[in-house]
């Protein structure tokens, strides 16, 4: 008996991708995360003191199985510009959200980017 509800078609795209090859799935990580620091990095706000910048503390981690758009650990301090904070002597700081509005504005070109990768590899 056959069935044509779709169910054995998506069955077999999904054991498709189970099979993906590791290295594909890793390049098409990496790429997604190089784009996503690129934009990132033009959306940083600079420091107006004379430190080490933000900017020159994002990299992208690549280990085992696992791909991180991160800062050196020496700039934890973007937390706190990204989300805002107390003052010691009273008083708020607002939150610059540069993160967050980046992967607004960018996160469908990174999950397309990923897709398009693994889609090319497929076919």
């Amino acid at each position: 008996m056959d069935n044509h509800n779709g169910f054995l078609d998506a069955l077999e795209e999904i054991n498709t991708l189970l099979k993906m090859d590791k290295q594909v799935s890793m390049a098409a990580l990496e790429e997604a995360a190089t784009f996503f620091a690129d934009k990132l990095k033009s959306q940083i706000p600079v420091s107006k003191r004379n430190k080490k910048h933000m900017r020159d503390g994002l990299k992208v981690i690549v280990k085992k199985d696992l791909v991180q758009v991160a800062f050196d650990g020496d700039i934890f301090y973007w937390h706190l510009v990204e989300h805002g904070h107390r003052k010691v002597n009273g008083g708020k700081v607002r939150g610059r959200h540069f993160v967050q509005n980046t992967w607004d504005k960018h996160g469908d070109k990174v999950a397309e980017i990923m897709t398009e990768k693994i889609i090319n590899k497929m076919g």
